[in-house]
């Protein structure tokens, strides 16, 4: 159940992101306390994070209570990439100046969250070109520290940067690792739906075939609910194909599905069995109910004037299922009760009991 909701989460892009801004604020509090306590510091470290967290806590609300995600997005990417370039380039500065080197240090740990926010919240090019555009920042400061323009001669200063370049052009290719994989997976997934659908769907009728049935009916059997099975059968459909030909049989089967669908409830299931038989699930449903149900759908056909045939009829079958049988026993009383609806007379709903 846990591992479900954690999926859900993460297949929720704005979730995240809310997530995301509580677990910054979180940490921006939590490393504002502990440099105050070790007196490590700066003046304008004090002025940044307050404003960041102004600038997180407007986003939130802006996401959350205003509805408005995209705005919150934009600007916590825009104010995360200024800040934490104008503080590297600030620390550096300093560094190069004093020689310490702990604020750009800890500075420099930040950067790779920029790489990992552009590839989250923003679309896959935008995210391409600014995690490159940041980048490039980190190889100027580089070249700056080897060049000597400020005379530095700090050598731990610059193998620090050298290794900041070379793991966040490691983050950066990962990132892009991800992205591939997960184009890779979105593209499985919609083959795998479009088979799945292929499976399940009869490609004449856009309803369920035979197969998404017998699994519906395994799973509904599984269940505590009482159902019912309504077999649907149209009447002398064979003299209709031999007289107007297949492709009119085709198009009487697709307005006998739109007839019949309109009938159901949203919680009723229509599949086509095979050839001119339908099959309704009737969820929750006891015989009583069933049985009124089959002729609602009977009256309606009934009365529907069919392109190019005129008055088509049907006759139904009707079983319910009990816990203490099978799905195939259910079904054979329904065909049996099909069966003697068609002998009566055809155009009628026979009911069984099982």
């Amino acid at each position: 159940m846990i591992l479900r909701k954690l999926m859900k989460l993460f297949n929720n892009s704005d979730k995240i992101f809310n997530l995301f801004l509580l677990v910054l604020v979180s940490a921006v509090c939590f490393l504002w306390i502990v440099e105050e306590q070790l007196e490590v510091i700066f003046d304008y470290d004090r002025y940044g994070y307050g404003v960041t967290l102004a600038v997180l806590v407007v986003c939130y609300c802006l996401s959350v209570l205003a509805k408005k995600i995209h705005i919150a997005r934009i600007v916590v990417f825009i104010y995360l990439v200024s800040y934490l370039l104008f503080l590297t380039i600030i620390t550096f500065l300093q560094a190069a100046n004093t020689g310490t080197i702990y604020t750009v240090a800890s500075t420099l740990q930040w950067v790779p969250v920029l790489y990992i926010v552009s590839f989250l919240f923003l679309p896959t090019r935008q995210a391409i070109f600014s995690a490159l555009g940041i980048y490039c920042v980190m190889l100027t400061l580089l070249f700056v520290a080897h060049v000597d323009v400020f005379e530095l001669k700090n050598t731990v200063l610059q193998a620090m940067l050298l290794n900041a370049a070379l793991s966040q052009s490691v983050c950066i290719f990962c990132l892009f690792g991800v992205v591939k994989l997960k184009r890779t997976k979105d593209a499985s997934n919609l083959r795998a739906e479009k088979m799945e659908k292929a499976a399940n769907i009869d490609g004449l009728l856009g309803i369920g075939n035979r197969r998404m049935l017998q699994s519906r009916l395994s799973t509904m059997a599984s269940g505590y609910t009482p159902f019912s099975l309504l077999l649907i059968d149209i009447d002398h459909f064979k003299a209709i194909n031999d007289t107007h030909g297949h492709l009119i049989g085709d198009d009487i089967l697709r307005e006998m599905t739109q007839n019949i669908e309109s009938s159901l409830r949203p919680e009723d299931t229509i599949g086509r069995w095979g050839g001119e038989e339908f099959l309704v699930l009737a969820n929750g449903t006891e015989l009583a109910i069933a049985e009124k149900l089959a002729e609602r759908i009977r009256l309606a056909v009934e009365k529907q004037e069919f392109t190019t045939v005129g008055r088509v009829t049907v006759s139904i079958g009707v079983a319910q299922f009990q816990p203490n049988t099978s799905v195939s026993h259910t079904f054979s009383i329904a065909d049996k009760a099909l069966y003697e609806a068609k002998n009566s007379g055809r155009n009628q709903v026979a009911t069984a009991q099982t």
